[in-house]
């Protein structure tokens, strides 16, 4: 066998070893970013929904601060505490 035909059937020996050992990093790379697609996914949807619950009780609030002035008026709440023996 010559020199040249030996470099070549080592050359392509190296480029078909090296061209699986990169095909198998890439599908297991692919795969890993495929199992955590659920993983961000779960995670988008709790951070729309904290999101939809801070609305929420951003909107309570404010309706039971609404309820509180409302509820004043009628009637004020006095500062003294009342302990249930009469001053006299």
């Amino acid at each position: 066998m010559s020199t040249a035909s030996k470099v070549t059937l080592a050359v392509s020996c190296l480029f078909a070893v090296g061209s699986f050992v990169g095909i198998n990093y890439l599908q297991k790379a692919e795969q890993a970013a495929i199992r955590q697609g659920p993983i961000k996914d779960a995670a988008r949807i709790a951070q729309k929904e904290k999101t939809r619950k801070q609305i929420l009780n951003e909107q309570e609030q404010k309706m039971q601060l609404e309820l509180k002035e409302k509820f004043e008026k009628l009637q004020p709440l006095k500062e003294e505490i009342i302990t249930g023996v009469d001053k006299n």
